[in-house]
């Protein structure tokens, strides 16, 4: 099982999981066995449709039909789920997979879209032969669009992993503590919530400790709190300055 690390700006790498080819393979099979399902429900109800249009305009309407309820969803199947299920489809869900940024994050929408456009190249135009050998071969298993696109499909049982959101509730009377937060990004903000999720996890607080220790030092922050206490004031202080815009 190959393994891929992700620096972050505390100086604490995050190990990422890939997927493996039969699991990526498996979940292929998934997506395209639900497009194939959705094609002949689709035909089957389309047809019924046509044998009860009698309009002179019904070779025409009958094509429109076909073309928006049966040809075009399964064609934009993979896009859309990858937007809306987060960086999933059906077939990767149930195979425990995911599409993440090669910076460790969710993947951009024109990422995704370029992904997509460059499935033509893995498996239309090479027979399945491009995305095959790329994904066998490159380090990061990666296929022809995964590498134009700069993504990685990973397990989504990782140890850390990035692009959860860094929303954490604040009270309307909340007391701003940490202005200094600001100076931080919404990925450092990333790292410091997936560092928290994961301790409440898996009860080690190693990472927290280091990362807080970092984040003291770059603010230059001298007053010492609980670790966890310190990393979950930064949450709410930087939600509470970014929503006072």
């Amino acid at each position: 099982m190959d393994k891929i690390t992700i620096p972050t700006s505390f100086n604490i790498e995050l190990e990422f999981e890939t997927a493996e080819f039969h699991k990526r393979l498996f979940a292929w099979l998934i997506d395209l066995a639900m497009m194939i399902a959705y094609w002949l429900v689709a035909y089957r109800l389309l047809a019924g449709v046509i044998s009860n249009n009698g309009s002179e305009h019904a070779e025409m309407n009958n094509y429109a039909l076909y073309t928006v309820l049966v040809a075009t969803p399964p064609l934009l199947y993979h896009l859309v789920c990858e937007m809306v299920m987060n960086g999933q489809s059906i077939g990767k869900k149930l195979m425990g997979l995911k599409v993440i940024s090669e910076t460790g994050g969710r993947p951009a929408i024109h990422q995704l879209l370029l992904r997509w456009l460059l499935r033509l190249a893995d498996f239309g135009f090479t027979f399945c032969t491009g995305g095959l050998l790329s994904s066998l071969l490159t380090r990061k298993h990666q296929r022809l669009g995964d590498m134009a696109a700069g993504t990685i499909v990973i397990k989504t049982k990782q140890p850390y992993h990035l692009g959860q959101t860094i929303f954490f509730e604040v009270a309307d009377n909340y007391q701003l503590r940490y202005p200094a937060v600001m100076k931080l990004s919404d990925r450092d903000m990333n790292v410091i919530k997936t560092i928290l999720d994961n301790c409440y996890k898996s009860g080690n607080y190693a990472f927290a400790a280091r990362t807080a220790d970092k984040i003291r030092t770059v603010l230059s922050i001298n007053e010492y709190t609980d670790d966890v206490e310190f990393l979950e004031t930064l949450l709410k202080d930087y939600n509470y300055l970014a929503a006072k815009g």
